[in-house]
């Protein structure tokens, strides 16, 4: 009522206008012709949302067997009172389910809803339990867990969920509670089955960005062989001075990852210039100083890499704002990516070269100190300094 009162209003006020010869007939006639489009957008906009609301709720109504949200907390609270009753609440979720939609069509998605609604309604009943539908892609199970472990009816539950990805890639999360072990009221079940599907998701989520990471990896050791004991050796000082450093476990992950990977971009390096004896020419020199950027883009590609992928770009800038590719400056350059800079200097200092012997720790130092300010964060190196000196302490306590 509301589009229409407005549209209509607006009509009357522009008519009662040009009759009174205060607007000219081309403004009267453009000025209809916008209030007529804005109402006309504004009802399909309705009608789309209307259809979408019936969308999301096409699998409880197609799907024989599968209960409501309403029906699963009267379930649960029925469990609850039951004296002896054990029972297992699991949560499910279909994973990117919007981007589905994106990639094969809201009726596709449909279908795959209603598919992953017939599969938790099986599942259910084939452990004497029902199915339920909490929103368009939440899905839930309620069955009596008897003699059986949690895991046990866990398993039984996803088992056929795990089959319907075969071809549609897209998988599935979920969540469990013990009934009444676990929860005393349908409320704190349905919360404690949320935060442990979420955990489920973040844990799916790691694997994925494992397996990306070892893939990446494999690649540039295939590529690159020679870089493996120096990438080894960067990425055990990157994990120490980040510890040093008070960085979260988290962000230590990102910049081990980013440290293995930090030269991925060499791949997009032909190997005539990497190979080269005589001096680069500047597009050459572009190419290897640009390499980060490739890196960047290789990495980000992969699931779950993003902010790996930053690291990366980042580790060539300079402190002093003088570095590469964006010219990022002191505390604008994220804290990972100054520690792999000084991490990367210092094993490349500490190892041979056909060109020249390995120096020590102690010359690998004093340059890394002389080069503080401008090239590397004092505060890194700082921290790099009481590494070396708590690893020297134990051999003179032993002298």
């Amino acid at each position: 009522m509301g589009p229409a009162a407005f549209a209509m209003v607006a009509i009357a006020l522009l008519v009662y206008d040009h009759l009174q010869s205060r607007v000219t007939p081309v403004v009267f006639w453009l000025a209809l012709g916008l209030i007529v489009t804005v109402f006309v957008r504004m009802i399909e906009t309705v009608r789309r949302q209307s259809g979408a609301l019936q969308r999301h709720g096409a699998p409880a109504d197609q799907v024989p067997g599968l209960r409501s949200r309403h029906s699963l907390r009267a379930d649960i609270e029925a469990a609850l009172t039951s004296p002896g009753s054990r029972q297992v609440f699991v949560l499910l979720e279909l994973d990117d389910l919007q981007a589905y939609n994106d990639h094969f069509g809201y009726p596709a998605g449909d279908e795959l809803q209603k598919r992953f609604a017939q599969s938790a309604v099986d599942a259910a009943a084939s452990l004497d339990g029902a199915a339920y539908q909490i929103d368009g892609c939440r899905f839930a199970a309620l069955v009596p867990a008897g003699e059986r472990q949690l895991g046990e009816v866990v398993l039984s539950a996803t088992a056929s969920l795990r089959e319907e990805g075969k071809d549609s890639a897209i998988g599935a999360s979920y969540g469990e509670v013990a009934i009444p072990e676990e929860a005393a009221e349908p409320e704190h079940a349905l919360q404690l089955a949320g935060q442990r599907l979420a955990a489920h998701k973040q844990r799916q989520h790691r694997s994925a960005r494992r397996q990306a990471h070892a893939v990446l990896k494999a690649v540039l050791a295939a590529r690159r062989p020679e870089l493996r004991d120096h990438l080894r050796v960067v990425v055990c000082r990157a994990i120490a001075l980040g510890r040093r450093l008070g960085v979260e476990s988290e962000e230590i992950d990102d910049i081990t990852l980013a440290a293995e990977l930090q030269d991925i971009g060499l791949l997009a390096v032909p190997e005539s210039v990497l190979e080269k004896d005589a001096l680069l020419d500047e597009e050459e020199s572009a190419m290897i100083r640009n390499h980060t950027l490739e890196g960047e883009r290789i990495i980000a590609a992969a699931p779950g890499l993003t902010s790996v992928a930053g690291l990366v770009r980042a580790s060539s800038e300079r402190f002093d704002g003088s570095g590469h590719p964006d010219g990022l400056a002191e505390d604008a350059i994220p804290l990972g990516a100054r520690i792999i800079a000084v991490s990367v200097a210092f094993a490349a200092m500490t190892s041979p070269r056909p060109y020249r012997p390995a120096g020590s720790a102690d010359e690998a130092l004093a340059e890394l100190r002389r080069c503080t300010g401008t090239q590397f964060d004092p505060r890194v190196v700082d921290a790099l300094a009481e590494d070396l000196a708590e690893e020297r302490a134990p051999a003179s306590l032993a002298e």
